[in-house]
């Protein structure tokens, strides 16, 4: 029997893939500013959407996968979902001359592996933190409560708090002691599942976790102008970037993300099937707005670049965010229809289950060689 979805926490990856899709209408435009007006306020502002959404949606995936087995064939549906759009988009974009389709040998072969070249970064890292997440869990359950707490501890020390102080004299928080977004990216499941293991409760009320987003948020908006204030007095911060707390590793961001996580984990919804089968499509909406068509859809389709100074600026960026998550779920439950009566048919046959044992069998006598 298929186990039946949270809705607070599917409410919470439409909310997530907003953020991302905000995210990426002011920081995918190409804006350039000399100095701090409203307009450059508000696209820093929404920088501080994306990588939160990041972040919640791998929470997500450790509060969840921590106490689940890993699946053959849903690893198979998530590759060729990636194929599906991926190649969907690229005949697009070579069809309307976006891009060349004489693009040289090399390179198409390179186009045969969008996952492995990281065409979209994080389904590339979501696919391998799924693939190694069996031994993440391995790891996790071996270990006593005292021990994951201080890994948990160690790991944010380094690849947060160092980085977030030390990081201001390299204008990014993501250059230091090796980091990397998969690094980053697996300490953030560690962290989703520990808060499952443990039932952690940060915030004792949902009021005080509300109060945590609000703070951080306001700590990050506030950022934007104090370093813009303080900059031009300190020729080391000359090139720092006024909206320096936006990547995913940053300690207002780590905590912003973990606040606005537990503000959902502590809402109860009954299980709703719109808001289920909406949450189905956010991957799915994530590369279609995200892929190789990305620089057409803002500057050729929603001419982002003619809306920063406009009154209505704020109104542009909802409205676009809106029209896109519509647009891409429509399109992605065309996929799922299609999935189901094509990719899940064969999943579920005979020949795949003969198929799967005989790889499986051959890849056990393989390893007991070696």
């Amino acid at each position: 029997m298929k186990k039946e979805r949270q809705s607070n926490i599917e409410l919470l990856r439409i909310i997530s893939i907003l953020l991302i899709i905000s995210f990426h209408y002011v920081f995918k435009s190409g804006y350039v500013f000399e100095e701090l007006n409203i307009s450059s306020f508000i696209v820093k502002s929404f920088y501080m959407f994306g990588e939160l959404g990041v972040n919640i949606f791998i929470l997500i995936m450790g509060y969840f996968m921590v106490n689940s087995k890993f699946s053959a064939k849903k690893l198979i549906k998530l590759v060729l979902e990636v194929y599906f759009y991926y190649i969907i988009t690229v005949l697009i974009a070579i069809k309307i001359g976006f891009i060349s389709s004489d693009m040289g040998v090399i390179n198409r072969i390179l186009l045969c592996f969008p996952i492995t070249i990281s065409k979209y970064w994080f389904v590339s890292v979501y696919i391998l933190i799924y693939i190694f997440s069996p031994y993440f869990n391995i790891l996790i359950h071996s270990m006593e409560k005292r021990n994951f707490q201080k890994l948990l501890i160690t790991s944010l020390l380094v690849w947060s708090v160092i980085p977030t102080i030390l990081g201001i004299f390299y204008n990014s928080t993501e250059t230091l002691l090796y980091y990397s977004r998969f690094i980053w990216l697996v300490i953030i499941y560690f962290v989703g599942a520990y808060i499952r293991l443990y039932d952690i409760k940060i915030y004792k009320k949902r009021n005080s976790s509300i109060i945590g987003a609000i703070l951080s948020f306001f700590i990050m908006l506030m950022g934007i102008i104090v370093i813009y204030l303080v900059q031009h007095n300190f020729n080391i911060l000359n090139n720092l970037d006024v909206a320096y707390f936006w990547p995913p590793n940053t300690i207002p961001m780590f905590i912003f993300s973990i606040s606005v996580f537990e503000i959902f984990l502590k809402i109860r919804i009954t299980s709703n099937k719109i808001i289920n089968m909406l949450a189905s499509t956010t991957l799915g909406i994530y590369m279609i707005h995200d892929g190789m068509l990305n620089p057409y859809i803002w500057k050729n389709i929603f001419s982002t670049l003619e809306h920063l100074n406009s009154s209505y600026f704020v109104i542009y960026i909802l409205g676009t965010t809106i029209i896109i998550f519509i647009v891409g779920a429509i399109i992605d439950l065309i996929r799922q229809f299609i999935e189901k009566y094509t990719v899940n048919k064969l999943l579920d046959s005979k020949f795949y289950s003969k198929l799967s044992n005989k790889v499986s069998n051959s890849l056990s006598r393989f390893l007991d060689i070696i």
